[in-house]
């Protein structure tokens, strides 16, 4: 009897296996034909047909076999990123759908909350640079200087050497930790998440953050997850202009003609872009045209055939006075390439730190899975010729910052656009600039006729009433060359 109840179960696992096996027969085929179209869209489209000296036959005949081995979709998805990274250039990724389920409800909207820190490598440690006013890490108490260690039960010592270990180029790691840290920190509105850290007096202190939508307009953005793009305008005392945004996209240009045309009488402007995450070629030249009396060019792609050029036609009443664009290593994609093109036409002056120079426009499609395959399209060159991408744009004034300038509210980098734009005719020092700036942000009236905001940023404590756009869905239209 018990030798056949063995029998009878032995019996029932196969039974199980079986039902398991024919199950699994298509997802690993819908991932076998989605492996084959990510590969020969890369083979036939690639702007290279040398695609950047890598063997993609060979790479096919590695991984190929290797689809029916993986368990999940993660996975899944990990291994043909990791085919696409042999090909060691930008713009080359498979966007799981899992990055779009949870981001778009009905309306449009971004349903990814956020905690309002930023972490960027600073002295070698993992260091908030930036705080949202309106957020839960500032009423935490959480501030510029303060280093992290802790994310949940994941330390961040860990996740640097983790980065470490792939022998990057140094700007490459520290914008790979700031990558790493803002996935970590996003997440379902509403969920909780830890954070361990160091406070100004090197204690260790832990807080657990509630994640919260925050401020910004939902823009369509070709096939990516519904990004929130922000705008921040304002003057600093001596009516220099002062002007932050995370996205070149076409909708967000109104609202950028507005406060660059609102500079019109500013004795200089100040384009922060660290952390600007790039966006939409047209973008670009349309805002390098608020800034140009003269016809000129932000560069050119090359193509698999041909090439395409970025010309900028002048805007009326174009705004000629001095220009300074703050970079980071957050500084990717367009965002670089605008930067590079304004300093090589002698337009603009570079602060702060390199950018990682991933350059290369891009196209998206969707995949049978559901998911999206980004891939170059073509090779950007400024308009001197020099090829972006690995490169980066280089700062005429290379400014590091310290912990030590951070915890009192200090920004090294917008100190030295300030000094920069002093330099060409200004009578106001950086410093007076600053503490009456931040007079303005302690004292200031929060209840003005438009809606204004402030930040703890990496500007410390350099409070920047900022004009954000409204809330709505406002689709952009995206027809060719994405970065």
């Amino acid at each position: 009897m018990k030798i056949h109840g063995r029998f009878l179960h032995a019996i029932a696992m196969l039974a199980l296996f079986a039902q398991f096996a024919l199950a699994q027969q298509p997802v690993v085929e819908l991932r076998r034909q989605t492996f084959e179209i990510v590969w020969d869209t890369v083979n036939r489209k690639h702007f290279d047909p040398k695609l950047n000296g890598v063997d993609w036959e060979a790479a096919r005949q590695r991984y190929s076999p290797r689809v029916a081995d993986v368990g999940s979709d993660d996975e899944y998805y990990k291994l043909l990123n990791t085919m696409l990274g042999e090909l060691k250039q930008s713009h080359f990724a498979v966007i799981p759908p899992s990055s779009f389920a949870p981001d778009e409800n009905g309306d449009g909207k971004s349903s990814r909350g956020e905690v309002g820190v930023t972490v960027r490598m600073i002295e070698g440690r993992p260091t908030i640079t930036r705080v949202e006013r309106d957020s839960t890490a500032f009423a935490a108490g959480l501030r510029p200087g303060f280093i992290v260690t802790h994310i949940d039960a994941e330390s961040l010592d860990d996740l640097q050497r983790k980065i470490a270990s792939r022998n990057e180029r140094p700007v490459m790691e520290r914008s790979l930790l700031l990558r790493a840290t803002r996935s970590r920190f996003r997440g379902e509105a509403g969920t909780t998440i830890s954070i361990g850290y160091l406070d100004e007096n090197n204690a260790s202190r832990a807080t657990t953050l509630v994640r919260r939508m925050p401020d910004g307009q939902a823009v369509k953005f070709g096939d990516f997850p519904v990004p929130l793009a922000r705008i921040e305008t304002g003057r600093l005392a001596g009516g220099i202009g002062y002007l932050r945004f995370n996205l070149f996209l076409l909708p967000m240009l109104d609202q950028l003609r507005q406060a660059v045309k609102s500079f019109h009488d500013a004795p200089g402007i100040i384009l922060d872009l660290r952390g600007n995450y790039g966006g939409e070629i047209g973008a670009t030249t349309a805002l390098a045209g608020l800034f140009h009396s003269e016809r000129a060019s932000l560069g050119s792609t090359r193509l698999r055939q041909g090439e395409l050029y970025r010309p900028v036609f002048p805007a009326p009443n174009a705004y000629t006075g001095p220009l300074v664009i703050l970079t980071d290593e957050g500084t990717v994609s367009a965002a670089e390439t605008f930067a590079a093109a304004m300093q090589e036409n002698g337009r603009a002056k570079i602060v702060g730190r390199p950018t990682i120079g991933a350059a290369l426009p891009s196209a998206i499609e969707r995949l049978p899975t559901g998911a999206r395959l980004q891939y170059a399209i073509g090779e950007y060159r400024t308009p001197k010729g020099v090829v972006l991408e690995g490169r980066g744009a280089r700062p005429d004034a290379v400014v590091e910052i310290t912990r030590r300038e951070l915890l009192p509210g200090r920004d090294p980098v917008l100190e030295k656009a300030l000094s920069m734009i002093q330099a060409q005719g200004q009578k106001i020092t950086a410093n007076d600039d600053l503490q009456n700036h931040r007079g303005e942000g302690r004292h200031g009236d929060r209840r003005r006729q438009i809606r204004q905001t402030s930040s703890l940023t990496s500007q410390g404590d350099h409070r920047i009433h900022s004009h954000r756009p409204p809330r709505r869905d406002e689709a952009g239209q995206q027809r060719y060359g994405r970065q």
